[in-house]
């Protein structure tokens, strides 16, 4: 019998944020970005919010690409200091203890964006432009975070795309930690469960440096996780390895996503040689198959993916090389 080829190729990117967010587009430009680099299904994980979906779903409307309603969560996992992101797809947003949940998480971003805001005032870092004059710049917005600062002080010329590293490190960056919040995020099991109880599924996220480690994927799977990010550019292409291996082993849903890497991420803009800095990843080398993405899309597993992804695992090309899901250098 004849050997099925396997589809290496990215179709989606399952993790991308947005100006609703901490991204640099706005959704409509995300899904211009990504149709022109070659994705042909974009999900919006803004943290925290889903302000910007359906300008997202509109937008990949118009360009015949697939959509679906997404997140990215914070939580607080007992091995990682600085919390561990959770991805989660299909829920309701309106279901009312997500809408209250959603709703006080960007309250306590923006609460902690206007007291870094007036620090910076007060540092005299900050000038020429007020806290209200930030609102209206980002109306309709209700995440507001160091990035919607830095847009409306560009957009009034106080600065340019190369100065973001510097206004981020005096401004917030480490600050952000001493400013007491409001209220607490879910504990990695608690958010897991929560995002089941309003019908969704959840993925770990780049689930390796200060977000995690591998490792604690048994963890994960013992509170319910659904599914693992692989081709993220956090992983180096070992990890990716691990990353399928432990998806074969657990029978969980392959994700990936641009995140703030590669040409979707938008960060090339804020360097003199983007191809340098550690954002740049080729075209199309972070995501997902079509194959994985259906089956996300789908809620429901294919009864061949073991078969896939063995002989992924068993193909050494497709980590150590370019191009496609492939590893980058």
């Amino acid at each position: 019998m004849r050997k099925m080829a396997l589809d290496t190729q990215i179709y989606a990117s399952l993790h991308a944020h947005s100006t609703h967010s901490d991204g640099v587009y706005s959704p409509e430009e995300l899904v211009q970005v990504g149709f022109d680099e070659g994705y042909r299904a974009l999900v919006l994980t803004d943290h925290d919010t889903v302000t910007g979906t359906e300008e997202m779903m509109l937008a990949c409307e118009k360009k015949g690409m697939e959509c679906m309603l997404g997140i990215e969560f914070t939580t607080n996992f007992w091995a990682c200091e600085y919390g561990f992101h959770v991805t989660a797809f299909h829920f309701d947003p309106a279901y009312p203890p997500m809408k209250e949940y959603l709703d006080r998480l960007s309250q306590k971003e923006t609460d902690q964006t206007k007291v870094l805001f007036e620090r910076g005032l007060e540092i005299g870092y900050i000038k020429g432009i007020t806290w209200e004059e930030v609102l209206a710049y980002n109306h309709g917005i209700t995440w507001l975070c160091n990035e919607h600062v830095f847009r409306a002080m560009k957009a009034k010329q106080l600065v340019t795309d190369l100065d973001y590293r510097e206004f981020f490190d005096t401004c917030y960056g480490k600050y952000r930690a001493q400013v007491p919040a409001k209220i607490q995020f879910m504990d990695t099991d608690q958010l897991i469960d929560f995002v089941h109880q309003a019908g969704g599924i959840a993925i770990a996220a780049h689930p390796v440096g200060i977000y995690g480690g591998l490792e604690f994927v048994p963890n994960l799977v013992e509170y319910g996780i659904d599914g693992i990010e692989v081709w993220h550019g956090m992983l180096t292409g070992k990890q990716r390895r691990q990353a399928l291996a432990l998806a074969r082993e657990y029978d969980l849903y392959v994700s990936g996503g641009a995140d703030h890497e590669g040409l979707l991420g938008g960060q090339y803009g804020r360097f003199q040689n983007p191809q340098e800095s550690k954002f740049y990843f080729p075209p199309l080398s972070l995501g997902t198959t079509q194959y994985f993405y259906e089956e996300i899309r789908d809620k429901q597993k294919k009864p061949n993916r073991k078969q896939i992804m063995t002989r992924m695992l068993e193909d050494e090309s497709l980590w150590i090389t370019n191009g496609g899901i492939l590893d980058q250098p």
